[in-house]
């Protein structure tokens, strides 16, 4: 069974439940720029990914390979997903795929998906129809493969409200075309470039002089008198409209998004980070035969927590092993994940650092009590040190690491507003694709934007001091809450 599923405009939240929902189930995916990548994080592990877009230095596949890329991948998966930006019907080829699909009698199932033509300009409080003003909306290619004047033939003027995609190259053009078939020039008009996207812009004018925007593709032009309005809340939130970059894995992703989105913010992922099991992870499961021989167990990150249980149910502990055992987490956010598996922390720091749990654990564990550590590989050596200074009885595990790759939101890195990130192995990650000797220009490249640079704690802010990154927004509580609050303040101010 092949999937043909929309997209949505670029915003993985505008996607459709059941597009998600055979993401979630495919075997493999086959994609072209979406605009986003949140969306493959959707697909299980052992998912084939397989790129048909455009790569840069290359010429984008044509429609004939995709074809029988789609045809191949078919015969050789039972669940395939051909993910296609906005929805597949419109401009987006998706007839001739089924088409090619049909030929071969391979089954199809259709997914429609959030047009971009009408989602971006609503999301920036243009409708495409409205009472009185606009009765219909006409959607138009302003692309064609004869790439002549000729290929504009099909525009014409229109009652109610025009969109024109893909028709940057052609903006001039097309305003003259309609000016010269009667629209007036003094129409309103906008164009609208990188939709839903880090580096969205939008210009307002008329279709008399909205040629002269400037504006680069991949771009919508809006004209008709919907054009002129602006419904657009003044009040959406403390961090209404605020671009935020986020560093961190995806389900730390999720939780940033939910929060941010209800303060108003724009999310993106700019760099994914994947836990990764070390060896580590074995020796854990040893020490899981025998658990009951530990006083404490601590816990400094979600990650360390649910790979804990995956193995405590994996290898199927009884749960009544752990009840002479008392749990130590580093803040709030370790705390509720503990408590998905049933536990309440017994012990919190003050300050929600590596350092301040190591501190309490030294205050209140009593001679004789032995403490587990599962932790990341790049964990606090700061813990560590304190741990050992005291001659804690300890057994410390890394059982993962967690490594980052940059998204296709990367390129946008200066027109953020904010870039968050969530934890020193978020900031290697984040090196690893710039490049250490590329640090110190971004740096000063960066101060001359807009754009912060937020950290969750002050470990974080000490590794992106390590390569000359000064973090402009630190909480003084180490977690996603008063993470998102103090880049509130920051506003405010």
């Amino acid at each position: 069974m092949v999937y043909l599923v929309g997209a949505g405009p670029g915003d993985p939240g505008l996607m459709t439940c059941r597009g998600a929902e055979v993401l979630r189930e495919c075997e493999a995916v086959v994609y072209d720029r979406l605009g986003t990548s949140g969306l493959l994080e959707l697909v299980p592990e052992d998912c084939e990914k397989i790129y048909v877009g455009k790569k840069p230095g290359s010429h984008s596949k044509k429609q004939e390979e995709i074809n029988a890329i789609l045809i191949d991948t078919a015969k050789r998966f039972d669940r395939v997903v051909r993910l296609k930006g906005g929805d597949p019907f419109v401009f987006g080829r998706g007839g001739e795929e089924v088409l090619a699909l049909q030929k071969e009698n391979i089954p199809f199932q259709l997914v429609p998906g959030v047009t971009s033509a009408v989602a971006v300009p609503e999301l920036l409080g243009i409708p495409v129809t409205h009472r009185e003003t606009s009765r219909s909306f006409h959607v138009f290619t302003g692309h064609t493969k004869d790439g002549d004047e000729t290929s504009l033939a099909h525009i014409h003027p229109q009652e109610g409200t025009s969109l024109f995609l893909m028709g940057i190259s052609h903006l001039a053009e097309i305003a003259d075309k309609l000016i010269r078939e009667g629209k007036d020039p003094q129409t309103p008009a906008a164009v609208i470039a990188n939709g839903c996207m880090p580096g969205e812009q939008i210009v307002r004018g008329t279709l008399g002089d909205v040629a002269e925007a400037g504006i680069k593709p991949p771009a919508i032009i809006v004209v008709g008198e919907t054009a002129g309005y602006d419904f657009i809340s003044s009040d959406r939130g403390a961090l209404a409209d605020k671009k935020v970059g986020i560093i961190g894995t995806f389900a730390l992703q999720e939780r940033m998004r939910r929060r941010l989105l209800e303060k108003g913010a724009r999310v993106y992922t700019v760099c994914e980070m994947k836990v990764e099991e070390t060896t580590a992870i074995q020796e854990l499961d040893k020490e899981l035969e025998n658990i009951s021989k530990y006083s404490w167990i601590a816990f400094t990150s979600q990650n360390s927590i649910r790979l804990f249980f995956t193995h405590v149910f994996r290898e199927k502990i009884d749960l009544r092993q752990f009840a002479g055992i008392r749990f130590a987490v580093v803040g709030s956010g370790t705390r509720d994940a503990l408590r998905e598996y049933g536990f309440e922390a017994d012990l919190i720091p003050e300050r929600y650092t590596t350092e301040a749990l190591a501190e309490s654990l030294v205050k209140t564990m009593k001679p004789g009590e032995k403490l587990l550590l599962p932790r990341a590989l790049q964990g606090s050596v700061r813990m560590l040190q304190i741990l050992e200074k005291n001659r804690i009885d300890k057994t410390i595990l890394p059982i993962y690491d967690v490594q980052g790759k940059k998204t296709e939101n990367w390129k946008y890195l200066l027109d953020f507003d904010v870039l968050t990130f969530a934890s020193a192995s978020g900031v290697e990650a984040f090196i690893k694709e710039l490049g250490a000797e590329n640090a110190a220009k971004w740096e000063q490249d960066r101060r001359k934007k807009p754009t912060k640079i937020g950290a969750i704690g002050a470990v974080t802010a000490e590794r992106l001091e390590k390569y000359g990154i000064h973090a402009d927004v630190i909480p003084k509580q180490c977690d996603i809450e008063h993470l998102i609050e103090e880049m509130a303040k920051e506003r405010e101010e």
